[in-house]
C-alpha cells in the first residue's frame, strides 16, 4: 500500500424556549447566561448532527460519523466529563438543506442536545446558521463546509456559539492570496510578481474571493481579476485569455474541484504557460490531479499548488527512519500497533495521526463488534484499515476532539457546564488542531483554521525501471498566516 494514500488527506445563539421540556437531555433551557442547559443528565451528554448515512453523500457521512464517535469513546473511555460519557444522536438528512433545517430543529428542540458536532455538509450548514446564531444559541463545534456564512472576525451575542474549524473559503482565499506572493525562500510561497485570479461565482468562489481582495488590499498587491461561471460545462476561454495577455505568473483558481477541473483543461487549450496555479484545499486530490496530467492539463510548465489544512506526517518524531526512505505501509505492523504490541507507529507518520488511527480502529473492533477479519482489507470492502486512513474519518475525529477540548476547560475550571461556560472555555485559549495547526476563538474570531500548508503536485516519473505515480506533496508545512505574510517581500 503507497504511502501517497495517505498524504495529506484530507476533505464543519440563543433565543429562549423558556419551557421546561422532556426531551432525551430532561433539563430545562433557560437563557445564554442562565446556569441550566439542555442536553445534560445523570450520566449522559447527548450531542447531536444530521450527516447523512445513506444515498451518494453516506460516503462521506458515514466515515465522518466514525471519526467523530471514536473521538468520543477516547474521551468516555477516560471518564468523561465528572463520569458523564457523551454519545451522539445523529439523523440522515440526505444532504439537504429542507431536510437538515427540520432534523436540525428536532435535535435542538425535541431530543434537546446539549451542542451540535460536526454540523454537516454546505446544504445543511447554510440553511441553518441563522437558527443557531440568532434563534437557538446551542454551541456548534466543527462545520463540515467552508461556506462565508460561518466567516466573523468579531462574533457577539448568539453569534459566538458558532464555533467552525474546517477552513471558511474567506480565510482560505486570504491565504492563498498571500502564498502566491511570499518569497520562494524556504518555500514560503510562491514569489509572484503579477497575480492573476479566476474566481467562480458560487458560494466558494465568492468566498474564497473576498478573502483574495481583503488581503490584496491589505499587502497593496495588485491583482487582476476576472470571474466566471460554476455551471457544468462553461465555456472558460475568456477567463483564461484575459490572464494569458495580462502575463501572470501566478493564477489563483478561487473554485470547488469541477470547475477547477474545467478552468485548467481551458488553460491547456489556450497555451497558457510557464505558470504556477494555486487552489483550494477542496481540490487536494491526487487521483483528480493525475487525471489532469494525463490529459496534458498540468505541465512542467503549468505547476499545480494546493492549500491543505491537515497533515499526517512527520519530519521530526520518532516515527521517521533515519534515512527518511520509507514509501510502504504494512497492514501487519499497523494491527500489532493496534492491539498491543510494543511498536511506537509506522515511520513517517505523526503522533496525532497515529492516535486518531488508532482510535478509529478501537472503535470499530470493539465498540460496534466488526472482528478481526474486518480489520485488513477484503475483496474491496471498506475495512478498519481503511477508515483509519479515510480523509472524512479523520475530519469527523478531529470534530469530536475540538468538541472534547471545550468540556475538558470546563471540567479543569470547575464551573457548572453550561452553553455560556462551556464558550467561554472554547475562547479561552488557542486550541491545537490534531494535525493541523492551531484555532484561536479569541474575541469573537471565527475564522476557520487559518494554519495552512502548501502542496505541490509531484509529476509523475519512471526511477530505476519503476513508474512512480503523481502525488501531492508537501511543498511548504502548516504556517500560520501572519508568520507567511512575513516572508512576504516590501
Amino acid at each position: 500500500m503507497k504511502k501517497s494514500r495517505f498524504l495529506l488527506v484530507l476533505l464543519f445563539v440563543v433565543a429562549c424556549f423558556f419551557v421546561t421540556s422532556c426531551g432525551v437531555g430532561g433539563a430545562t433551557y433557560v437563557d445564554y447566561d442562565g446556569t441550566e442547559v439542555q442536553g445534560i443528565t445523570e450520566d449522559k451528554i447527548y450531542i447531536g448532527n444530521t450527516a447523512p448515512t445513506t444515498g451518494a453523500f453516506s460516503t462521506v457521512g458515514v466515515p465522518f460519523n466514525i471519526g467523530l464517535n471514536a473521538a468520543l469513546k477516547v474521551y468516555n473511555d477516560k471518564g468523561g466529563f465528572n463520569g458523564k460519557t457523551v454519545e451522539l444522536i445523529n439523523y440522515d438528512d440526505e444532504f439537504t438543506a429542507e431536510k437538515g433545517l427540520t432534523l436540525t430543529k428536532k435535535l435542538v428542540e425535541e431530543d434537546q442536545v446539549f451542542a451540535l458536532v460536526g454540523h454537516f455538509g454546505t446544504p445543511t450548514v447554510g440553511a441553518t446558521v441563522d437558527y443557531i446564531a440568532s434563534e437557538s444559541g446551542i454551541p456548534m463545534v466543527y462545520a463540515a463546509t467552508g461556506i462565508s456564512d460561518l466567516y466573523n472576525t468579531e462574533a457577539k451575542g448568539y453569534e459566538r456559539a458558532v464555533m467552525s474549524v474546517q477552513p471558511i473559503y474567506d480565510a482560505e482565499g486570504r491565504v492563498l492570496l498571500a502564498r502566491a506572493v511570499a518569497s520562494t525562500e524556504d518555500n514560503y510561497g510562491l514569489g509572484g510578481t503579477n497575480i492573476g485570479v479566476i474566481s467562480t461565482t458560487d458560494e466558494a468562489g465568492m468566498g474564497m474571493l473576498s478573502g483574495i481582495e481583503y488581503q490584496a488590499k491589505k499587502l497593496n498587491v495588485d491583482v487582476k481579476y476576472v470571474k466566471t461561471s460554476s455551471a457544468s460545462g462553461t465555456n472558460h476561454a475568456t477567463a483564461v485569455n484575459t490572464l494569458k495577455a495580462a502575463g501572470c505568473d501566478v493564477i489563483i483558481v478561487a473554485a470547488n474541484q469541477a470547475p477547477f477541473q474545467e478552468i485548467m483543461g481551458y488553460m491547456r487549450d489556450g497555451g497558457l504557460d510557464n505558470v504556477k496555479v494555486i487552489t483550494s484545499y477542496v481540490s487536494a486530490s491526487a487521483s483528480d490531479l493525475q487525471a489532469l496530467e494525463a490529459t496534458g492539463c498540468i505541465t512542467a510548465t503549468r505547476e499545480v499548488y494546493t492549500a491543505a489544512w491537515l497533515d499526517i506526517t512527520s519530519q521530526s518524531d520518532p516515527f521517521l527512519p533515519a534515512n527518511g526512505d520509507i514509501t510502504t505501509f504494512d497492514a501487519d505492523l499497523y494491527l500489532w500497533y493496534c492491539y498491543g504490541a510494543p511498536l511506537t507507529g509506522v515511520a513517517g507518520f505523526s503522533k496525532d495521526y497515529w492516535d486518531a488511527a488508532v482510535a478509529i480502529a478501537d472503535y470499530l473492533a470493539y465498540d460496534i463488534d466488526w472482528t478481526f477479519a474486518d480489520v485488513l482489507p477484503n475483496d474491496g470492502d471498506v475495512s478498519v484499515l481503511e477508515y483509519s486512513y479515510n480523509s472524512y474519518a479523520l475530519a469527523g475525529y478531529i470534530a469530536g476532539y475540538m468538541f472534547v477540548q471545550g468540556l475538558e476547560r470546563v471540567q479543569a475550571s470547575g464551573v457548572e457546564l453550561t452553553w455560556k461556560n462551556y464558550i467561554d472555555a472554547m475562547e479561552s485559549a488557542p486550541i491545537s488542531v490534531p494535525m493541523g495547526g492551531s484555532i484561536d476563538f479569541a474575541n469573537g474570531a471565527r475564522l476557520g483554521i487559518t494554519d495552512l500548508a502548501l502542496n505541490r503536485y509531484q509529476m509523475s516519473f519512471t526511477y530505476e525501471g519503476t513508474y512512480v505515480a503523481g502525488q501531492l506533496v508537501t511543498y511548504s508545512g502548516i504556517k500560520s498566516l501572519d508568520d507567511i505574510i512575513a516572508h512576504i517581500a516590501e
